[in-house]
Order: structure tokens, then C-alpha cells, then sequence
């Protein structure tokens, strides 16, 4: 099947809904562009921390990486401190 979109003039492009449901593209999903020849892009949802070490399910290193990874995306834990604290002191 192919599908068709324009280019808006902010560079944005609408993933049609039936290939964002079925390959999993949702609002927040980070996604890389790798270029194939001068008319081609392929286009990769980039895998989550939880699919990279899924294999690793149950080991205290992949449930640490997966607490800290979540922390980040909440804005919270040492990281969100540590900016903040380089915020101040930038003033």
C-alpha cells in the first residue's frame, strides 16, 4: 500500500493512522530518519530501553536502567535536580 502527505511549512509530516498503529508510532515515540539515496528515506521507530534489555527481564541491571530511564522521562530523580542546580548557578 502507499500513502501520500505534504510537508508543512514547519517541516512536520502526519504519519497516516493505520501505519502509526501498526508499527507503533505514538505522540512521544522518538523515531530516526536514515537517508538511502537522493529520493529515499527510511524511517525507524527507535527501540525502547524496555526492548533493548527485555532479554535481560528479571536481572537487577535492567530493572535499575529501566527505573533511571523512567525517572528521565518524568522529569524527575537526580538528573532533574542536577539541571536544576545548573540552572542557579548559571545565573
Amino acid at each position: 500500500m502507499e500513502y501520500k502527505a505534504k510537508i508543512s511549512s514547519k517541516g512536520q509530516v502526519v504519519i497516516p493512522k493505520e501505519i502509526r498503529e501498526k508499527y507503533g508510532y505514538r505522540e512521544g515515540v522518538e523515531v530516526t530518519f536514515k537517508p538511502i539515496d537522493e529520493t529515499r528515506l527510511l524511517i525507524e521507530r527507535t527501540p525502547r530501553i524496555s526492548e533493548l534489555f527485555g532479554f535481560l527481564e528479571g536481572a537487577e541491571a535492567a530493572k535499575v536502567l529501566l527505573e533511571e530511564r523512567e525517572k528521565e522521562l518524568k522529569g524527575g530523580g537526580e538528573d532533574q535536580r542536577e539541571k536544576e542546580l545548573l540552572r542557579r548557578g548559571s545565573r
